[in-house]
């Protein structure tokens, strides 16, 4: 019975959850300006870039460290680029608000 290495390129293959976080988080960058919107694509982004690190650490032959790192690193930034957007709608929207 002839045994197939674990290392050998036929078998490995990219974590389910690697590309989808660079997806998210592109789409949160782009989209961060939007209220809420960015703020949640950039949470998308690094929550699949956690799952695709514990699918990669679960099964040695799935690659896609660097797609789930700039997931990662995209997802903050959309965080704090859309949080930041949100509160200065919010603002905005307050302040607008003609107070009698």
């Amino acid at each position: 019975m002839s045994r197939v290495d674990p290392a050998s390129p036929e078998e490995r293959g990219l974590a389910p959850s690697a590309t989808p976080s660079v997806v998210y988080g592109v789409l949160g960058v782009a989209l961060a300006v939007v209220p809420v919107i960015g703020f949640m694509l950039g949470w998308l982004a690094f929550f699949r870039s956690q799952q695709a690190i514990v699918q990669m650490q679960k099964d040695e032959r799935l690659e896609g460290q660097g797609l789930s790192r700039a997931g990662a690193i995209l997802g903050m930034a959309a965080l704090i680029i859309g949080a930041a957007s949100t509160v200065i709608w919010l603002v905005i929207l307050v302040a607008s608000v003609p107070w009698s």
